[in-house]
């Protein structure tokens, strides 16, 4: 069970906050569980709703990239619960996150999503991998406002699953019913 008991649900009466639970419920990323922990605090739930919405599910960014980089972020840090989760949204194989942690070396990626995975890396793990050539190869696939979204989705989400993991959320824990965005034998 989660570290931080989660809310009663059936005693919320903002309208913002009951459609962002609601949108967990039938999305799933991010799933039912860490949104009702954030709506604790309204103001929580929905600046990060609205940051989710505006870099992850809109934006300038193709959806599919972001659901890559963020699954990487989820292999690396290790977090099970959103390791477990999908988007609903991306037009992802699952076989395609299976040479992930060793992106550089696969065949699977493009250049243009190699570059993005290096950006996470350096984001996630590594300022200093943020090398002159890391920059060349980020401003041949992206434009600036590509790169800005790029950075600031994967900073959100990184530490918002570094916070999860220390949540000890599991799935189906609220809202019990949906399996939206959660990946084929998710936890």
């Amino acid at each position: 069970m989660a570290r931080i008991p989660y809310p009663d649900l059936s005693q919320i009466d903002d309208a913002e906050v009951l459609a962002a639970l609601d949108r967990a419920r039938q999305v799933g990323t991010p799933r039912p569980e860490s949104q009702a922990i954030r709506a604790h605090v309204p103001a929580v739930l929905k600046s990060f709703t609205q940051a989710w919405m505006d870099t992850f599910v809109d934006g300038v960014v193709e959806h599919e990239l972001k659901e890559l980089c963020r699954v990487y972020v989820t292999k690396t840090v290790d977090c099970g619960y959103c390791a477990a989760q999908r988007s609903v949204d991306a037009e992802v194989e699952e076989d395609h996150y299976a040479d992930l942690l060793m992106f550089e070396k696969s065949d699977t990626y493009s250049e243009r999503e190699k570059a993005a995975l290096a950006y996470t890396d350096s984001i996630v793990w590594d300022a200093g991998l943020a090398t002159d050539e890391m920059w060349e190869r980020l401003n041949r696939n992206f434009e600036p406002a590509e790169i800005v979204e790029l950075g600031f989705f994967i900073a959100l989400t990184s530490g918002q699953q570094r916070w999860i993991k220390t949540l000890d959320l599991g799935h189906r824990e609220v809202m019990a019913e949906t399996e939206a965005g959660l990946m084929t034998g998710g936890a």
